[in-house]
């Protein structure tokens, strides 16, 4: 039976504490099942002795009979988490067990311990025969005095300087309905901008308010999304964006409200776009520390390259910091020291990997040198802040939709100096926003959501959705039905990270069947003949497709360009395999063989999530993946496309029937989506089921076609939390 250890376990880039049931690699957490948890510390406590599959079986499953077939799907978990070293480590022995094979070292705190106490006996009689000298007892006492007076003052001379890292727990600034999101501390730290979706949760707009009691004063009314508030170094103004699309336009306000100024419009093409998923980046707009530039990530028009910009306050003119290349998303959330010498950044790579850099800027806010990494490009950062002092930042990071934590690193004080070490904070979970005044006061977005699985019925017997369908307390998303209707694919966060899990079709019996470790992993599709499953993830960086055997856990990876391969599709006789690529510089329908092969491009005009109707004669896709989008149908062998259905909430929010089209079609409001009919025939477009709630992304049509599987949020929101003296 496995028992807890207190001592620390380090291998390879690894350190593996059980007593806190924490794994780390190279500074940072990695998430694993807490099975597979137990796994590793059966493994990793071996010392490198083989161990049979029964041993193994029982210390993981204690008093349970459990089929083989567990412990090897334990194992291949375990050797994806641990990346390419996994493989190496936990060598299969044939038909006995297995063996962990890397070095492993022990902390020396427990063989401190070990050597005093083995000591401590003949200390012992050391102690006896001094109490026998004539000397010993005055020497003893004034050695007592003094040994107690440097305590004390060993002990004042610690609280002293300990006392201001001792920052107050995290408090709730506002607990209003909805999303609160994007704080801006003022100046002094009196005040926090943010933006709300209100209490009606329909529109987000600027609102500011005092730290402490009092009504949040809006500022602004406009029904279009406004976010990423900014207070001017003087605490007069407050610079915000406001999305229409794929742009934003930047204004500025006076902080106690009044006529608006815009002064840029920034293009938001391939990244940061309004949308649920737009909540997870950090705040987009700075101002520089003399009050005459602001600081924006994106690009001033299609026709610049994204990176972080300058535009004067004054519009008058503009001026490029950084600048992405290749296939990075962008560079978002900047932050200016408090000197302004250093403009720290995150620069994204895909949807759900990005890394801190930090740029050296001269006194004119000009770069000085090129921008260096900081974090490991393994998660995405979702809140950037400077310490007060300029010593180091704060950020957010977590997996695509899963669990986020925040932490504070050192910033070298010279470029190419080595990176202080990354330190977890006692609080921040589930945080994004996070604002530092300099007086210490640090204010951050703790956001919430459970997203649920519904279920449709389309014979008319059940005028509402059913469900929750695999219900859990995270999130559940982009389902399929197997081709016998029996089971179930889909995504969630339960573990921690968004994961593929299998269940029956009632969502009983819910099984994990990927351990990818926190980049997304979504869209799973069962093949037509109901032995793999084809999806979609980030763990190398970019979104390749990888094809997963669930009887036996074999997982292979089918793509690897560099660009994003996203949203795949089988065809109705599982031979070629469907998928969205920017390859081209945008999202188009590509498709491949499924035993492997080159690509081939589809469509021309943009397109993603391509369905094949059940008679094999037509491609159904969405257009674009913002919202709202639209449906467009090409005959399967080339030709013409066509318009099909408009209003569209997101490109994976459709499923394909004999009939017709079965989608979420998007209302006025998030809560105002509703499942939509369009019947190929007579070309009618049918309202079958008013949602009442936001919805999410996927949809799926049982093999019967008597039922629809679909995605909502069924709770969800945000609160500004506040943590005071934090340095």
């Amino acid at each position: 039976m496995l028992t807890e250890s207190s001592e620390l376990y380090m291998f390879g880039s690894y350190s593996l504490d059980i007593s806190s049931r924490l794994l780390v690699r190279s500074g940072e957490a990695v998430t694993i099942a807490p099975k597979t948890f137990d796994l590793l510390a059966v493994l990793v406590t071996s010392n490198g002795r083989l161990l049979s599959k029964s041993e193994l079986m029982d210390s993981l499953w204690p008093g349970t009979s459990v089929e083989e077939a567990n412990l090897s799907f334990q194992i291949s978990t375990l050797r994806r988490a641990l990346g390419e070293d996994g493989m190496q480590w936990i060598e299969t022995v044939p038909k006995h067990g297995y063996r962990f094979t890397a070095e492993v070292r022990n902390s020396p705190a427990a063989g401190r311990g070990a050597l005093e106490q083995d000591a401590e006996p003949s200390l012992r009689g050391k102690r006896a025969g001094l109490w026998k000298k004539p000397w010993y007892l005055p020497a003893a006492a004034l050695a007592l005095g003094i040994i107690s007076i440097a305590v004390f003052v060993g002990r004042t001379a610690l609280r002293s300087s300990r006392a201001p890292e001792r920052s107050s727990p995290a408090v709730p600034l506002t607990a209003y309905p909805g999303h609160e999101v994007s704080p801006s501390l003022s100046p002094d730290g009196s005040q926090v901008a943010f933006s709300w979706n209100g209490p009606t949760e329909d529109n987000y707009d600027i609102y500011v308010k005092l730290v402490g009691p009092g009504r949040a004063l809006r500022l602004t009314t406009d029904p279009a999304w406004e976010d990423s508030p900014a207070w001017s170094p003087d605490g007069r103004f407050i610079a915000f964006e406001r999305f229409n699309g794929e742009v934003s336009d930047v204004f500025v306000i006076p902080a106690l409200g009044g006529a608006e100024r815009k002064v840029a419009t920034v293009s938001l093409r391939g990244g940061r776009l309004a949308s649920s998923d737009h909540l997870k980046f950090p705040t987009n707009l700075t101002w520089t520390p003399d009050a005459k530039w602001i600081a924006f990530g994106g690009r001033p028009s299609d026709d610049e390259t994204p990176g972080i910009w300058l535009i004067a306050a004054d519009s008058s003119q503009k001026r490029r910091l950084t600048q992405v290349t290749g296939h990075e998303f962008g560079d978002w959330g900047p932050a200016f020291s408090p000197d302004g010498r250093k403009l720290a950044f995150t620069r994204q790579r895909t949807l759900s990997a990005s890394a801190v850099y930090v740029l050296p800027l001269s006194s004119e806010f000009t770069p000085a040198g090129a921008p260096e990494r900081l974090t490991r490009e393994s998660a995405a950062i979702q809140g950037l802040a400077w310490t007060p002092d300029g010593s180091g930042l704060v950020y957010s990071s977590g997996g695509h939709l899963g669990l986020s934590r925040m932490q504070k690193i050192t910033v070298p004080t010279r470029q190419a100096a080595p990176v202080g070490p990354i330190q977890p904070l006692p609080f921040g979970e589930h945080a994004t926003g996070i604002s530092i005044s300099r007086s210490g006061r640090l204010v951050y977005s703790a956001q919430f959501r459970d997203t649920n699985l519904w279920k449709f019925a389309l014979d008319g017997r059940h005028p509402a959705g059913t469900g929750p369908v695999a219900a859990s307390t995270f999130d559940e998303h982009t389902p399929d039905y197997s081709p016998d209707g029996k089971r179930l694919a889909f995504a969630s966060t339960r573990s921690g990270a968004e994961e593929i899990w299998i269940s029956d079709a009632d969502g009983t019996n819910p099984i994990q069947v990927t351990s990818m470790g926190g980049p997304q992993c979504a869209n799973p599709r069962w093949s037509p003949d109901g032995q793999m499953i084809l999806f979609n993830s980030r763990r190398e960086g970019s979104a390749d497709l990888y094809l997963l055997r669930p009887e036996t856990s074999e997982l292979r990876r089918i793509t690897d360009d560099p660009a994003e391969e996203v949203e795949p599709r089988w065809s109705r006789d599982g031979q070629t395999i469907y998928f969205g690529s920017n390859r081209t510089g945008r999202l188009e329908v590509w498709k491949m063989p499924a035993s492997g092969g080159a690509a081939v491009r589809v469509t021309k005009q943009g397109g993603l999530t391509a369905t094949e109707s059940p008679d094999g004669r037509f491609l159904y896709y969405a257009k674009h993946e913002g919202s709202p989008s639209s449906i467009w149908r090409v005959p399967v062998g080339g030709g013409e496309e066509k318009l099909m259905v408009t209003g569209l909430s997101y490109a994976l929010n459709f499923v394909v029937g004999d009939r017709g089209l079965y989608f979420l079609a998007l209302g006025n409001s998030p809560n105002k989506a509703s499942i939509d009919f369009f019947e190929y025939a007579t070309g009618k477009r049918t309202t079958l089921l008013k949602l009442g709630k936001p919805y999410s992304v996927g949809m799926a049509l049982s093999p019967d076609q008597k039922s629809l599987l679909y995605s909502v949020i069924d709770s969800g929101g945000s609160n500004l939390m506040l943590v005071d003296n934090f340095r």
